[in-house]
């Protein structure tokens, strides 16, 4: 175990009619394993937008990899992880922090902020130069008005479909299109992004 733990990040393609059901058994898995040994906190994200294409965005923190596998071992869990197989393609992997920036001044506003969700999809070997392009963009971002953070997160396994995943929060749905639009990331020539605005729908 490190003080850091690691994250665990599951990306949800799914049609915005299965989003309830999906939530409603979301619910019951994290009821499951909330109070198993390494549990820290766990987040279901829903998209604001029905078009884009994550429709929903799971972060799990865990004291390790191998408290997460043991507590998923309950057959509960099992049998309600199951279910969505059938309509939902959920792409997941084990990630830790690359980069942190936090807001210039400091300050945050009350209230629930906006997640920003960005996965990246990049060959495994291209990582290591695109990660301080990234970290240029977001310090320009954390001088604008209502940027809380922004965590860039790397997956463990190279073979994990999104091998860098954005998670940031703003004040407001506007405030993060305001500097989006003056501020656009254009460093995308070997880099596919998904970029989506997102609301907790659930937690533990």
């Amino acid at each position: 175990m490190t003080d850091n733990g690691v994250t665990l990040i599951d990306a949800w393609e799914l049609p915005e009619e299965r989003v309830d059901q999906t939530n409603a058994r979301w619910r019951e898995r994290g009821a499951l394993v909330h109070t198993a040994p390494g549990f820290r906190d766990a987040r279901l994200h829903h998209r604001m937008d029905p078009q884009a294409r994550l429709g929903l965005v799971n972060v799990a923190h865990w004291d390790s990899a191998e408290d997460r596998d043991e507590a998923l071992a309950d057959p509960g869990f099992v049998a309600s992880a199951a279910t969505a197989s059938s309509y939902a393609t959920v792409r997941g992997g084990w990630y830790h922090v690359v980069a942190d920036v936090r807001a210039a001044d400091g300050d945050q506003a009350q209230g629930q902020p906006v997640t920003v969700v960005t996965a990246f999809e990049l060959p495994a070997e291209r990582i290591d130069g695109f990660v301080p392009r990234w970290l240029a963009h977001a310090e320009v971002l954390s001088k604008a008005p209502g940027f809380r953070d922004d965590l860039l997160h790397r997956a463990v396994d190279p073979d994990t479909h999104f091998q860098l995943v954005g998670i940031a929060h703003w004040d407001d749905l506007e405030a993060w299109r305001a500097a989006d639009d003056e501020f656009p990331f254009a460093d995308f020539a070997f880099v596919s992004a998904h970029v989506a605005p997102f609301r907790v729908a659930a937690e533990f």
